[in-house]
């Protein structure tokens, strides 16, 4: 199926390395993205990874701001492809764009579904703890992450993966692995099979307000969620209307009888802190609102740290 047609629903970068594989393999007849945003302090425009490709390799690509525009339905009808692909697109895509294809609309998807269905599977797999989380390629359905799965590929994680590791293991891996389910499915060699709902979590996008720590967690559980939150929205924490994010960090093998927030210990090494259930948190490296990252103790050198951290 070298020269089947297909159309390209993505966003962000990670949907990139399956991108590039796309349009080496097959007739990539046109790329949807969301439209440029701004932000920054500047409100900078930013045009979606996706889009500077399309437009460094010179392919058709469209904007919609909403997928509900008959036009989108019209190309697709005139255009007529095999099957569609969608990584990281960010919007919901209706059943009258999705039903098209001839082999309709498949996801790419970052958990086991039915485990972790949502905007954050990989995110939400780090924060809990968990030791493996793979990739599914599924046709979309009207509710979301639910329909029926073509092929799924388990990946361990690391102790020390973040969202950003394990999110770049998973991109290099979902190209070659789409291809080949690709082909299965045009071949006819796979057949597509239901999600069972009653084993089914969710993974809600995340909040800035969820990176702000809260000391009356367990060490382990503060580590999952810097793991989870790098790069965004971070760990942090609040000293004198400062905000300071943790940047490297590990649970310390040591009991505290103290309070929550108590700081046990600051040396060269790291800065210790009382966690839920008596476990203590080591932090290593920090940055303050507006600096560089820093050691804890070198921070203390022109700042003070209180008894207890808020």
């Amino acid at each position: 199926m070298a020269n089947g047609e297909l159309f390209f629903f993505g966003t962000a970068a990670i949907g990139l390395p399956i991108l590039k594989e796309l349009n080496r393999n097959f007739n990539l007849k046109l790329i949807i993205t969301q439209p440029d945003t701004r932000g920054g302090r500047n409100r900078q425009l930013l045009v979606p990874a996706v889009k500077q490709f399309a437009m460094e390799n010179r392919l058709p690509y469209i904007q919609p701001p909403d997928l509900r525009e008959p036009e989108l339905e019209l190309a697709m009808r005139r255009i007529d492809p095999a099957i569609a692909v969608v990584v990281a697109y960010g919007q919901f895509i209706p059943r009258a764009v999705y039903s098209l294809p001839r082999y309709r609309t498949i996801n790419v998807h970052f958990s086991l579904l039915p485990a972790y269905r949502g905007a954050a599977p990989v995110q939400r797999a780090l924060e809990n703890g968990e030791s493996r989380s793979g990739i599914t390629i599924f046709e979309i359905s009207s509710r979301m992450d639910s329909g029926p799965v073509w092929a799924q590929e388990e990946i361990a994680i690391r102790p020390e993966d973040t969202t950003t590791s394990y999110q770049l293991r998973l991109g290099e891996r979902a190209a070659p692995f789409l291809l080949q389910t690709l082909n299965q499915i045009f071949s006819g060699k796979i057949r597509k099979h239901p999600q069972d709902d009653s084993l089914a979590t969710l993974a809600p996008a995340v909040k800035k307000s969820e990176g702000q720590v809260d000391w009356r967690l367990p060490a382990q559980r503060l580590y999952d969620r810097l793991r989870a939150f790098t790069p965004w929205p971070g760990l942090f924490f609040s000293l004198e209307k400062r905000q300071i994010k943790i940047l490297n960090a590990r649970v310390s093998g040591k009991e505290h009888h103290g309070q929550a927030g108590q700081i046990l210990a600051l040396d060269a090494q790291g800065l210790l802190v009382g966690c839920g259930l008596k476990t203590v948190l080591e932090i290593i490296d920090i940055q303050p609102e507006g600096k560089k990252a820093m050691s804890p103790w070198q921070f203390s050198l022109g700042n003070r740290f209180p008894e207890l951290l808020s």
